[in-house]
């Protein structure tokens, strides 16, 4: 199990040791004023003779490859600016449930539908709440509504104040 310390204190540390085998020092006594395993140092003493001090440089973890290629993300990016009705779903929002089925039915790749949210990330998408309208709303007629009525009740409520 890795001891605590952050990846610039562990490559230090690393350093000090290839400095101590530069000096001709052995792996046991290295590890026992660095604190750490003399497997450790073995491993360090052979990345060091292999890789220089370069072998030693700590670095990011890549993860996991991306299963989806460049193309087909490029693909994936146009589908989802289609709605989900154009693209054969009889959903009316995309959801990352809905575009990792999505995922799964265009290329063959199957993804659990929390890592979609990352995908959609990587892919410059971000979460948004639609707006709460009715699907039946007609805005011809809410115009028409306050152009005509809206105006007619205004004229009759402050004729009504004024009466008072």
């Amino acid at each position: 199990m890795r001891k605590k310390g952050t990846a610039q204190e562990w490559e230090r540390i690393r350093n000090v040791a290839a400095n101590m085998l530069d000096q001709g020092m052995k792996p046991k006594a290295i590890c026992s004023l660095l604190g750490v395993a003399a497997q450790t140092v073995r491993a360090w003493a052979r990345a060091y003779r292999k890789g220089g001090r370069a072998a030693l440089a700590s670095h990011k973890s890549p993860g996991r490859p991306m299963e989806l290629g460049p193309e087909q993300q490029e693909k994936l990016t146009q589908l989802l600016l289609k709605t989900p009705v154009e693209c054969g779903f009889d959903k009316y929002l995309w959801t990352q449930q809905l575009i990792a089925d999505l995922i799964q039915r265009e290329f063959g790749v199957s993804y659990h539908h929390d890592h979609v949210g990352a995908i959609l990330h990587r892919l410059g998408f971000t979460h948004q709440k639609p707006a709460r309208r009715a699907r039946e709303r007609d805005e011809q007629k809410i115009e028409a509504w306050r152009r005509e009525v809206w105006p007619a009740l205004l004229k009759k409520a402050s004729s009504k104040a004024g009466s008072c």
